[in-house]
């Protein structure tokens, strides 16, 4: 039967895919591994239960256990992220943050967010805000970095619009964002503030990061899979009079049934990002520092030199090659080396832009240190440049992987 084949077909691809990742250096700044504790909760029987609302006013029966499950999850993300409200249940970033337009914006209203081009996520300043919620977006000023807040022209937009929110963080972060000011100015003037921190979460429950919250934030949005190395999920916090209103936008407005198997695995990396995240994400960063300097030497286009590059799990290439950039994202791939390609200020779109976004998250999970990132960096140049047939680098990257094999600092 037809049905039979394909579910072998598709059994056989998925051994492939796991094949194929194993063998591979992947360096997407949005990608993480889970410990096998984490990935073994994906497989619990509560994979196939619902929990519709909030702990003690369930609408299903039969999770008793699971509401212990996720209470502790929530006391773990208010100590973690210095809260007093706590969602575990959006299913994304992108889902989080259409819970926050939901509960307090009506079309036209004005949202100051980044545009994707200054390092904003498609949630915050692209098609989620413009075109379900027909928001009028508009852009926070940038120093001629491209990527920085202009902080005194941001207030000046801010007293000029009267925006309903304004929204920080993003998908490119290299190093922390000046805030503090926005942020008093919003409060004065009743406009509520929200920081994306779905790429930095990780750095921010280890101290790497300031903390949002306690430069008075009104509301965190981060999802669990990046600096966090969870599951694709997505947790939302809040301080103040926002908590209740999210509580009851998350249900019954934009989500029925939660996902309660990939809830309890985020909850689970969190415990174990309490025990082992601060070596974890130490040397997440001291790895992207040092694969930053070591491309930068090899003559790639590494922006921010002036500035040590990154403070945080990714860092950012220009494209100078012989090759377009989208051509060169296929070139690394084949060669086992996969990350890519990022807009960047001064390109005209998304589908060919001139720059790469390069992440240390994953490599670091597996156990790779700042000795690792020379061997890393050639490889690159070696692609980039040409030097080398894509099979021979191909062949290289596979047998360094073999070292590598062990997810590390998580729960045995």
């Amino acid at each position: 039967m037809k049905e039979i084949y394909l579910i072998k077909k598709t059994k056989k691809l998925l051994d492939r895919h796991e094949k194929w990742m194993s063998q591979t250096i992947n360096l997407i700044a949005s990608e993480n591994l889970l410990s096998p504790l984490a990935k073994n909760c994906l497989i619990s029987d509560l994979g196939n239960r619902v929990a519709e609302g909030w702990i003690g006013e369930r609408i299903f029966p039969g999770i008793k256990y699971y509401d212990e499950i996720e209470q502790i999850g929530i006391d773990i993300v208010k100590q973690m992220f210095c809260c007093d409200f706590v969602d575990l249940r959006p299913i994304s970033g992108t889902h989080a943050n259409m819970i926050v337009y939901t509960a307090f914006t009506n079309p036209n209203d004005k949202v100051l967010s980044f545009s994707i081009k200054n390092g904003g996520h498609i949630s915050m300043s692209g098609g989620t805000p413009k075109n379900m919620f027909k928001l009028q977006v508009l852009g926070i000023p940038v120093s001629n970095d491209g990527f920085t807040i202009d902080v005194p022209r941001t207030l000046e937009v801010i007293m000029q619009e009267k925006p309903k929110l304004v929204i920080m963080g993003g998908s490119v972060l290299l190093f922390r964002q000046e805030i503090k000011e926005i942020v008093k100015l919003c409060k004065s003037l009743d406009i509520l503030t929200i920081f994306d921190a779905s790429h930095v979460a990780g750095l921010i429950a280890t101290g790497d990061y300031e903390n949002p919250m306690k430069d008075g934030i009104d509301i965190m949005t981060f999802s669990t899979c990046k600096t966090i190395p969870g599951p694709q999920h997505a947790i939302i916090v809040a301080n103040g009079k926002y908590g209740e209103i999210i509580k009851k936008t998350t249900f019954p407005s934009t989500v029925s049934g939660h996902h309660l198997h990939e809830t309890v695995s985020a909850v689970v990396t969190l415990l174990e990002l309490k025990l082992f995240g601060k070596n974890y994400i130490h040397n997440v960063v001291l790895n992207s520092k040092a694969l930053a300097r070591e491309l930068s030497n090899l003559d790639m286009n590494i922006l921010f030199k002036d500035k040590d590059f990154t403070e945080t799990h990714m860092l950012l290439m220009r494209n100078k090659s012989k090759y377009e950039t989208k051509e060169l994202e296929k070139r690394f791939e084949k060669a086992n080396i996969i990350f890519n390609r990022n807009i960047l200020p001064g390109d005209v779109g998304f589908k060919n832009p001139s720059g790469f976004r390069i992440g240390t998250p994953e490599i670091t999970r597996i156990g790779m240190t700042e000795v690792d990132m020379p061997v890393i960096a050639q490889f690159i140049s070696d692609v980039y440049y040409g030097k080398k047939s894509i099979e021979k680098v191909k062949n290289e990257v596979v047998s360094f992987r073999k070292d590598f094999q062990t997810v590390k600092y998580c729960y045995e």
